[in-house]
């Protein structure tokens, strides 16, 4: 599983130096080929290809008939998804297509999220982030409180 929050940049080439932390999961897990793809405006999702393979059947199988907001983000993701390989250093070149959607540049956050990454603008992340700390806690236990998560 991928865990952990790194800060990183992305050089001028549009090459992504991926932590050895998450190089070793891919290894051992995995293969060395990861398919990256838009979620949003702020953010790549970044999955092992064979993680991924899953991922687009679920895609495939969504109601999308009658409901363009769910088939345009079926689309999204099945029509960016672009399958990348680690180089002898640890880089995958990030698709130009896919750098221009998204609003960040060279500084980035990579985040580890159990089957997958997400590589986030570091001003999106650090957004995110300010909005689930500042998230009233009593909103947040009673949300849980109507699922089944023990922590």
């Amino acid at each position: 599983m991928f865990g952990g929050v790194h800060e990183l940049m992305i050089d001028s080439k549009g090459r992504l130096a991926i932590p050895a932390k998450f190089r070793e999961v891919l290894r051992n897990r995995y293969t060395s080929a990861i398919v990256a793809t838009l979620d949003s405006r702020s953010r790549l999702l970044l999955y092992p290809e064979s993680v991924w393979d899953g991922v687009a059947q679920q895609l495939l199988a969504l109601p999308v008939a009658g409901k363009p907001v769910l088939q345009r983000y079926q689309n999204l993701l099945l029509h960016n998804a672009d399958t990348l390989e680690l180089d002898s250093a640890g880089r995958v070149l990030l698709p130009a297509n896919l750098r221009k959607r998204v609003d960040f540049d060279k500084e980035v956050t990579l985040v580890g999220r159990a089957n997958r990454l997400e590589l986030w603008g570091r001003e999106h992340w650090e957004a995110e982030m300010d909005k689930a700390l500042d998230d009233d806690q009593d909103d947040l236990e009673m949300e849980l409180l109507q699922t089944d998560l023990q922590l």
